[in-house]
């Protein structure tokens, strides 16, 4: 299955932490190179013409999809979200920080999930599986 060459705007999926294949759908789980974050995408060709509008309703992933589909149909999703805890990679917490800004705001405090690498791939392939039941919808 063709991923595509690495290019300029893309050259983080050079080096995936975790790759497979669910259901014919090839996945990949990638670190974020900004925080301590993971991030899940799945590759299916025939959507690279589709908009996030059109996937959203046949893909269910934690956060929804936040990235694509780009020209080589792949498509992802991050544990940057409002109840995701969120590290540099320099190891500053941002937890704490992001609590003050909600007491100044007068928003509620949720305790920040912290993914593991784990969770993620089996969330990833969650998605891939999903991509594989709704791609004859399409």
């Amino acid at each position: 299955m063709e991923t595509g060459p690495v290019d300029d705007w893309r050259p983080w999926m050079e080096s995936p932490v975790h790759k497979g294949i669910e259901d014919g759908v090839e996945w990949r789980v990638m670190a974020n190179d900004v925080f301590f974050a993971w991030q899940g995408y799945a590759q299916r060709h025939v959507w690279r013409n589709l908009t996030a509008d059109d996937i959203a309703p046949l893909v269910d992933v934690y956060g929804g999809i936040t990235y694509g589909p780009d020209r080589y149909g792949w498509i992802g999703f991050d544990t940057l979200q409002g109840n995701s805890s969120m590290i540099r990679l320099d190891g500053t917490d941002l937890d704490e920080p992001r609590r003050v800004l909600c007491a100044r705001m007068g928003w509620p405090w949720v305790e920040p999930h912290k993914w593991t690498c784990d969770e993620v791939e089996a969330e990833t392939r969650r998605m891939a599986a999903c991509i594989a039941v709704n791609d004859t919808r399409l």
